[in-house]
């Protein structure tokens, strides 16, 4: 039962999400957004607010691209700039320094709300000692890694969310981890595949998030103080999304051999 939960969840579901964003942006980039929403409706993946999963898939592209070291300043900004189309949706694009982190802030406004990002290896520089890769797009598919390693060496309470986050529609959908944090009084996300700090809820509207799991630090911590050798031989990915039914297990197991 957990093999078949564990093919739907990380190898079947992602390819089926992955096939319907690459076939509408292909179809998108060479026959134009009429035929590619035509397509998306054929998937059972058009809705009422598809343009509002468009519009924030290619945000999300961008504040990726500015979050790397392959593009110079201008040309970030003359990525970021290209938003600017979506008229509909973007109000204004600015980057400012945000007063209690002293650093470059991201801001893009929309019309559901405003999407703040920092990048998360100038907060942390030490990130980048343990992911040398973050800066470019090595980065990606090591969602899991980021998460464990983040909560882990953050010295303040955390939680490890594990869910879905979704692409051009609602039927492509991809499980991903992240991690949420208080920071000097506000709630934000650090998404290791972006390099980045959001707001908590310019986060959710940026990813369509839906939590599936969440692992607070401290039981983190107990876990591996309490079943270290056991849980290291679980896959990280699976004991991110079945850690409740794993310890259970655990318990069960310990509680028979007391017996």
């Amino acid at each position: 039962m957990l093999m078949e939960s564990y093919n739907e969840l990380f190898i079947n579901e992602f390819h089926k999400s992955q096939e319907i964003d690459e076939k509408f942006s292909q179809l998108n980039n060479t026959i134009g957004l009429k035929k590619a929403m035509s397509y998306l409706e054929e998937m059972g993946a058009f809705t009422l607010d598809i343009n509002d999963y468009i519009s924030n898939y290619q945000i999300k592209y961008r504040i990726s691209e500015w979050t790397k070291d392959t593009l110079s300043d201008n040309e970030k900004l003359e990525f970021l700039n290209e938003l600017k189309a979506l008229k509909r949706y973007i109000i204004d694009i600015s980057i400012k320094i945000n007063s209690k982190l002293n650093l470059p802030e991201l801001i893009i406004k929309t019309m559901m709300g405003d999407i703040r990002v920092i990048q998360y290896s100038k907060i942390n520089p030490a990130i980048k000692d343990l992911f040398p890769f973050i800066l470019d797009n090595r980065r990606y598919g090591k969602c899991y890694d980021f998460a464990y390693e983040i909560s882990s060496n953050l010295n303040i309470p955390n939680k490890i969310v594990t869910g879905y986050i979704y692409g051009y529609s609602v039927k492509s959908q991809f499980l991903h981890s992240w991690v949420e944090v208080n920071i000097k009084g506000e709630e934000y996300v650090i998404d290791g595949t972006l390099n980045a700090v959001i707001n908590k809820r310019g986060y959710y509207l940026l990813e369509h998030a839906k939590p599936i799991s969440i692992i607070s630090s401290l039981t983190l911590k107990n876990d591996l103080e309490t079943y270290a050798e056991k849980i290291n031989l679980v896959p990280l990915d699976v004991y991110l999304v079945f850690r409740d039914e794993i310890v259970k297990d655990l318990e069960r197991n310990k509680i028979m051999f007391k017996k």
